[in-house]
């Protein structure tokens, strides 16, 4: 008796299994062994860990002003100073506003490569993943009120924050309003 040959047909594509390639293995294994030491890693150089929104009393050193209400820390954190909404500098399709580049200049001065408390309130993170902050300097001034007694932001009182913080920055707003500063200067009036 012969043996039966039997004859097998392939299977279409949409049955077959695929193999991962060697590279994404080796690179899934990278990061799941990156993202056991990266704490180790933070408290070994002395850079700050991640800012931990419920935490107030950390101090952080800002790496770099982004522009007048955003800031880049030294973790890779970037914080939106609440309450606040200096003129544009750098958003993509636009025109760089008036005193917007003042802004940043007066952002930059005040904190760029100094240490910084963070304050926080109802919303921590903003829709784009930023940690949104009232922002102490090292001499103890908030640098979200600063900016609008400057002139340099209007008071953005529309979003959920402290009413007690409300309160405050339209204060620092009425003050720079009525002293024709920065932006409020546009809309005065020459004097004789």
């Amino acid at each position: 008796m012969g043996r039966r040959r039997t004859t097998t047909t392939r299977r279409p594509a949409i049955y077959r299994r695929r193999r991962l390639p060697w590279w994404l293995i080796i690179i899934v294994a990278a990061l799941i062994v990156a993202s056991r030491y990266l704490p180790e890693h933070f408290e070994e150089r002395g850079v700050a860990p991640p800012v931990e929104p419920s935490v107030a009393d950390q101090e952080y050193v800002v790496r770099r002003v982004v522009d007048g209400d955003t800031l880049l820390l030294e973790n890779r954190e970037r914080v939106r100073l609440l309450g606040v909404d200096t003129p544009e500098t750098v958003a993509p399709n636009r025109p760089v506003e008036p005193f917007g580049v003042a802004a940043s200049e007066f952002t930059k001065r005040r904190i760029e490569g100094r240490r910084v408390r963070l304050g926080f309130d109802k919303e921590r993170i903003d829709r784009y993943g930023r940690i949104l902050a009232y922002v102490y300097a090292d001499d103890g001034t908030m640098l979200n009120e600063e900016l609008i007694r400057a002139g340099l932001s209007k008071a953005q009182i529309q979003y959920p924050y402290s009413n007690a913080m409300k309160r405050r920055f339209r204060e620092a707003e009425a003050e720079a309003r009525e002293n024709e500063r920065g932006l409020w200067s546009l809309a005065a009036e020459p004097r004789p």
